[in-house]
């Protein structure tokens, strides 16, 4: 990935203890990055990949100052709820912070993580721009572009602490790290 080429070294030393970047068409780690002690976890990030992952954190790369504080996992685009509710029961006090793409595919895996974090789920459907989603035997319906976590806790009632971070000016942190190399 050519991209991968313009991540600052400082973040590629914080990772190669979790990732061989010696295998620039294959950037993959099976485990959480950044983990050094479970009780040390004050926040979880969760990324679509580890390429996502390194473009955040070239434009976050405070997140890496304090070891351990600040864990990385990337969760692919449809995550097993068994695999999501066990990263919550190794991390039970990591605030969870998802880091997805600020497009309709980002925003209902932010819903997806909420719910899977809270044992339940729910069915999302893209007819002509509208977006429904069923709930606990409830039907919700928005336009597409107004879907947000903040509108799916209101609209739901489902409480939590769960933070988003999307970025400014582009879709993903990989395009915007693009963009920053455009000439």
């Amino acid at each position: 990935m050519l991209i991968l080429n313009h991540i600052d070294s400082n973040v590629k030393d914080y990772f190669s203890a979790w990732i061989d970047f010696n295998l620039p068409e294959v950037i993959m780690y099976e485990n959480t990055a950044g983990l050094i002690e479970p009780v040390m976890v004050r926040q979880h990030f969760l990324f679509y990949s580890t390429a996502d992952m390194l473009c955040f954190c070239h434009f976050h790369q405070n997140l890496l100052k304090t070891p351990g504080h600040n864990i990385f996992t990337a969760i692919g685009l449809n995550p097993c709820i068994n695999f999501l509710l066990q990263l919550k029961s190794q991390f039970p006090k990591a605030k969870i912070v998802t880091v997805f793409d600020n497009d309709l595919l980002g925003k209902v895996l932010d819903c997806k993580v909420v719910l899977a974090y809270l044992g339940q789920q729910a069915s999302f459907k893209l007819l002509k721009s509208q977006l429904s989603f069923s709930y606990k035997g409830n039907e919700f319906t928005v336009p597409e572009s107004f879907l947000s976590l903040h509108r799916f806790r209101m609209l739901t009632g489902i409480r939590s602490n769960h933070r988003t971070l999307k970025p400014k000016g582009a879709v993903s942190f990989s395009q915007l790290l693009a963009q920053q190399y455009l000439v």
